[in-house]
């Protein structure tokens, strides 16, 4: 069985075209495999029907501008030359005459389809090379285009690296001009909530680089404006701060905006919501982490009760009551001035110190309750380090604030873990790891396209009659 396929072109005259771009030869539907078209056969008729619309494109821009601006003479061709531009479908040779300048002298000598491509490339192939470089290896992000499109000579890893970089640094140069220009804030939010966290990510190796490379990163949330990730390599240069800073204003920080800084409590992270988001900033100690180091606590208690004793029972219902004692005043009165949470700490803290001195006496191991102590001490230093950074958990939940930083971690898994670390085990340079976090930051954050050189995306739709809509 044979079809011919055409393509008929109606220009502005009225006038209609036709012109035949491929022939289709399939044999008679004798097994599943033999239904419709394949694979190699979609690529062919695309890049023929490609082809003859870039030719029709071509020739009324080339008539368009030919014509003087000024004086409407037509302008001579100086040479005719052929152009190659990498689409998603397919390479194009496209005719891309260079033209005279105009004797008026007002029209300079140009190429208006060399003026109209610079990078040899259009914003949807740039667009989605980078999108997937930014999710996978240069080199299975390359893979992936040959398997599914037409084979171009820009599908290898070399060239999907270069546009992903150059996406990157484009996002730094715009962060840089954002940073010294520091431009007012034209709608500034009233109230924001930054959840922020660390990361490392394997460096590469050499003498002056350090083995990991620590990068911060968070979530920034506010009403009506939705949620905006950020990134920063702490040690690239002296604008990680800049860079932190930069990205809540472009989030809609003003003057007088209120935040509220969510982190795991670790030193650094509290001196980065006390130095580095200066202004009304409130630091809150989230509850995912201290529930976890409450959680390990018991575990370890659990493992050090010996329960070939006749009153292990007694025992283990007496830890449970004092845990349950820490953790529902450190819940319902966190940031309570009577500090009910800090007298059932101490009440643990005393049954664990007489559960060890009774081993000791009984000549036993102390491996297993040293293990419990030694938690006890990280959990009671943890609380009494960040005392000032407690609240109250239970009213803010029933309110529906942000109590936890669960969101961060999957943030972290998002943005490094599944590019950088714990997917693909990879070495970065400093510089390397800020540009992809740039990348993969404008991707979640939904503007990606925006520096490819693509428009908004379009909303496609089919009418009763099959004429494809395009509605905005």
């Amino acid at each position: 069985m044979k079809w011919t396929l055409k393509v008929e072109r109606i220009d502005e005259a009225g006038n209609l075209h036709s012109t035949v771009v491929g022939f289709i030869e399939r044999p008679e539907l004798t097994s599943e495999a033999d239904l419709g078209l394949t694979h190699d056969d979609g690529k062919y008729l695309i890049r023929q029907v490609q082809a003859e619309i870039t030719h029709d494109q071509v020739r009324a821009l080339i008539s368009k501008v030919r014509p003087c601006a000024c004086c409407g003479r037509l302008r001579s061709i100086k040479d005719h030359r052929r152009w190659r531009i990498d689409t998603v479908f397919g390479h194009l040779r496209i005719h891309a005459p260079r033209l005279e300048a105009c004797v008026c002298g007002h029209s300079t000598a140009s190429s208006p389809v060399a003026a109209l491509f610079p990078h040899r490339s259009t914003p949807e192939l740039r667009h989605l090379q980078v999108k997937l470089g930014c999710k996978c290896s240069y080199q299975q992000a390359a893979d992936i285009l040959n398997e599914f499109l037409p084979d171009l000579a820009c599908f290898n890893h070399a060239t999907t690296r270069n546009r992903v970089l150059a996406v990157g640094k484009a996002i730094e140069a715009e962060t840089r001009a954002e940073i010294a220009a520091k431009p007012n804030v034209e709608r500034p939010a009233e109230h924001m909530i930054v959840g922020i966290d660390g990361a490392f990510v394997k460096a590469t190796h050499s003498k002056d680089q350090r083995k990991h490379l620590e990068v911060v990163l968070g979530r920034i949330e506010s009403i009506g404006r939705g949620s905006q990730i950020f990134a920063a390599v702490r040690d690239l240069d002296d604008l990680a701060r800049e860079r932190v800073r930069s990205a809540l204003r472009r989030a809609g920080r003003g003057p007088a905006t209120r935040l509220t800084v969510l982190s795991d409590g670790e030193d650094a992270m509290r001196l980065m919501a006390g130095q580095w988001l200066n202004g009304k900033a409130e630091h809150r100690l989230d509850w995912f982490h201290l529930r976890h180091r409450i959680q390990w606590l018991a575990r370890s208690i659990y493992w050090a009760i010996d329960y070939n004793d006749a009153d292990h029972e007694e025992r283990l219902a007496r830890y449970r009551r004092n845990l349950r004692s820490v953790r529902w005043n450190v819940w319902h009165y966190g940031k309570s001035r009577h500090a009910r949470w800090m007298i059932a700490l101490s009440r643990l803290g005393a049954q664990l110190l007489s559960h060890r001195n009774e081993i000791d006496a009984a000549g036993d191991n102390l491996s297993k309750i040293e293990d419990a102590c030694k938690r006890f001490d990280e959990l009671e230093g943890y609380l009494y380090s960040n005392i000032g950074s407690l609240t109250d958990y239970g009213r803010g939940w029933r309110q529906g604030e942000r109590i936890g930083t669960a969101h961060i971690e999957s943030t972290v898994n998002q943005l490094i873990n599944q590019r950088m670390c714990k997917k693909r085990q990879m070495r970065w340079s400093r510089l390397g790891v800020q540009l992809m976090l740039h990348v993969r930051a404008a991707h979640l954050n939904g503007c990606l396209e925006r520096y490819c050189g693509l428009p908004k995306p379009v909303e496609r739709t089919w009418s009763n009659d099959n004429e494809f809509q395009l509605a905005a």
